[in-house]
This record gives structure tokens, C-alpha cells and sequence, in this order.
């Protein structure tokens, strides 16, 4: 079963190789890629989901760095663009508060996952609990009364679509400047470029 993802080309800065060149870290969870679809493997099957992320009026999507945890917005790719996309660093990306590198599968923000969470246990989960619960009644019914099996399984409600406030400042930088970020209207403190560090 594939469905496709509104928001794939959403998850990731300008880059060709952001979302193939760099294998998520051990601790990201296994299902959920860094173009936001889902993906978990069943047997010999493998199930994707679909995960829409929202932008703000700007098209920024939110992110979070893994190291400090601050939250910013970069600004993701479009089939739109007709400019080449920069390059994927080394490593990963760079936090603009913190300029800690981290690979593209940790730029989640803890709603994102647990959206993604939730479309898992709703879509994939869910579903197949149910298949097993009227699997086990109708062992009993075959049984002839020999056997007495019952199961119940009350599923989760499916989260509401995550929304996307207009808020943050715009902070271009002079070594890219097609890769914009936006950071918290409070910060005060140096920011630094996604792809290689420097500071604006």
C-alpha cells in the first residue's frame, strides 16, 4: 500500500541529495523519513504514508535542532524551482542557533513526530490489531464451542493536521543566499547558515 505525500518536497532545504545522501541516526525512529512520509516495513512488505506538513504564508516549514532544541523555519524546495538546488553538506545541516551539524532525519519537531506516530498506530497498527481481533472471534465461531476466544481492540483517533503559525524573523546570508532561514523573534545571539556554518 503507497499513498502519496502532499508535503514531500516539503521537508527538506534545497538540496539533491538531502532526503538519499545521509542515513537517519540510530536514535531517529525507523519509520519516519526526512521528507515526512512514513514508512514501515511489515514481513516482506513495506507501507508508506503520507504526511503533510504545513508552511507558513512565507513556505518556510518548522524545524527543530536536535542539539539545542530551539525551533526555526528553513525554506524547503519546490518542483517549481528552476534554479539548481544546493548541495547537501558533509554531515548534515548546520542549526542556526547553535551551528551543531545534525543529519536530516533529526530536524523533527516533537508535534511532527508525534503526528507521525499517530498516522502509524491509525493507518498501519490500528488496522491490522482489528484484522487480528475478528481473525480470533472467528477462530471461535469454527471452533463449534470448543473453543472461547474474544478480543476487543479500541483504536486511537487520528490527530488533528498540525497547523503553522506566521511568526519568526528572515535571515539571509551572504555565502547562500538561497537558503533563508527564520529564528525566533526573541534571538539576539549570532545565526548561522544551514549549508556551511558561517555566521551572517
Amino acid at each position: 500500500m503507497e499513498t502519496a505525500c502532499p508535503a514531500a518536497n516539503a521537508g527538506e532545504p534545497r538540496s539533491p541529495t538531502s532526503h538519499s545522501g545521509v542515513k537517519p541516526p540510530a536514535d531517529t525512529p525507523p519509520w519516519l523519513t526526512p521528507l515526512g512520509i512514513i514508512r514501515r516495513a511489515m514481513s516482506d512488505d513495506e507501507v508508506s504514508l503520507g504526511m503533510s506538513l504545513p508552511l507558513d504564508i512565507d513556505g518556510f516549514l518548522r524545524r527543530e535542532c536536535p542539539t539545542c532544541e530551539r525551533e526555526f523555519k528553513w525554506l524547503p524546495s519546490s518542483d517549481e524551482d528552476d534554479v539548481e538546488p544546493t548541495p547537501a553538506p558533509d554531515g548534515g545541516y548546520f542549526c542556526p542557533y547553535c551551528a551543531i551539524q545534525a543529519p536530516d532525519g533529526q530536524w523533527f519537531t516533537k508535534p511532527q513526530v508525534e503526528l507521525a506516530e499517530n498516522a502509524v498506530a491509525t493507518q498501519v497498527v490500528g488496522p491490522m490489531l482489528e484484522d487480528f481481533t475478528r481473525d480470533l472471534d472467528s477462530l471461535g465461531r469454527r471452533s463449534g464451542g470448543f473453543l472461547s476466544v474474544s478480543a476487543k481492540y479500541d483504536g486511537l483517533d487520528e490527530m488533528e493536521p498540525l497547523t503553522e503559525a506566521d511568526d519568526m524573523k528572515r535571515v539571509d546570508f551572504a555565502c547562500h543566499p538561497r537558503e533563508p532561514v527564520k529564528v525566533l523573534d526573541d534571538w539576539d545571539g549570532p545565526m548561522f547558515c544551514l549549508v556551511c556554518g558561517e555566521v551572517a
